[in-house]
């Protein structure tokens, strides 16, 4: 069992809407950079699983909103990996604001392992040794 990944990042001023918060799709991509770095952190960046032939892609996303995030407020994204499974993988991840640990968002993404034709494929045993420095099977 592992631990999971944390990155953190500055809310930018243009990420805010006319409401005064981070704008809901903006933690898509907050989402996105804490599974990459997630990856990275374990030794699987993109482009190497790319040159070995294998994809990762998000094919399911279920995000809940707990509370806004400001301009200037600085996040930590928390990225673990529920699951592995054939060639799926499940990750649950959250976002909290670090002063305060408020928590702005949870989120649930299930990741498919494919073949560069886009042929779903086992995740490959060296690939799911190494994210299982990210299972975490409770939640984070």
């Amino acid at each position: 069992m592992g631990a999971p990944a944390r990155l953190t990042l500055k809310v930018r001023h243009y990420e805010v809407d006319l409401y005064g918060h981070v704008n809901h799709a903006n933690y898509v991509h907050y989402l996105e950079a804490g599974r990459v770095e997630a990856l990275e952190a374990v030794g699987l960046a993109l482009p190497d699983i790319r040159r070995q032939g294998y994809l990762i892609v998000a094919v399911d996303l279920a995000v809940k909103y707990h509370a806004p995030a400001y301009a200037g407020e600085t996040l930590e994204i928390l990225t673990r990996v529920r699951e592995i499974r054939g060639a799926r993988s499940i990750w649950a991840q959250e976002i909290r604001e670090v002063a305060s640990r408020r928590l702005t968002v949870t989120a649930e993404v299930t990741g498919a392992f494919m073949l560069d034709n886009g042929r779903p494929v086992r995740v490959p045993r060296d690939f799911a040794e190494k994210l299982s420095a990210l299972h975490v099977p409770d939640s984070c």
